[in-house]
């Protein structure tokens, strides 16, 4: 448990909030990233990255205040102590880093679609177990293919195509010219 204070002082115990800030700061960085690297793209795509990224921002800030309130209050606590760093959390933690590494390297050759099955499938596994294979490949799946609808399909984002995006491609324009009747 991520909560120290001695029990000789009456208090209640403080949470260590030092783990929850790994999202915000992350996500702080994603946006900063994101932000900088739209000058390139249609004006509706930086209204739209704008927007998100003042939410974002918005939501990090509060998080930020929340938090500083709650340590100043002594509810919370920033602290490395009491961390959980056993051996088989490490090995989930580099295990689920390499799987990472090896999609964005892999992404360009397989594509969108395959990469993203393979990963979410191990990833799952990884974290869960093997006993939940089943329940893997078909969060694996399903969240691939809402990838694939909402983002090649519908939104014609350029990920990278593999065999997938490559046979589906004949489909989903003939899907989208009976849809706009042309």
């Amino acid at each position: 448990m991520n909560e120290q204070t001695p029990p000789e002082s009456g208090k209640p115990a403080s949470k260590n909030v030092l783990p929850d800030l790994i999202i915000p700061v992350m996500a702080l960085a994603f946006t900063i990233y994101y932000l900088t690297t739209i000058t390139e793209v249609p004006w509706i795509a930086q209204a739209s990255a704008v927007l998100v990224s003042g939410l974002l921002l918005a939501a990090i800030l509060a998080f930020a205040v929340r938090t500083t309130l709650r340590i100043k209050a002594g509810t919370e606590m920033l602290s490395f102590s009491g961390l959980d760093l056993d051996y088989s959390n490490n090995v989930k933690r580099v295990g689920l880093l390499a799987l990472a590494i090896a999609y964005v390297w892999f992404i360009e050759d397989l594509g969108f679609t395959i990469s993203t099955v393979i990963f979410m499938f191990l990833a799952i596994v990884l974290l869960s177990s093997l006993a939940n294979w089943k329940n893997a490949a078909w969060v694996a799946l399903c969240c691939s293919l809402i990838g694939y609808i909402v983002f090649i399909f519908m939104f014609e984002t350029r990920f990278p195509k593999g065999p997938v995006e490559t046979f589906l491609a004949p489909y989903a324009k003939s899907i989208k010219q009976a849809v706009n009747g042309s």
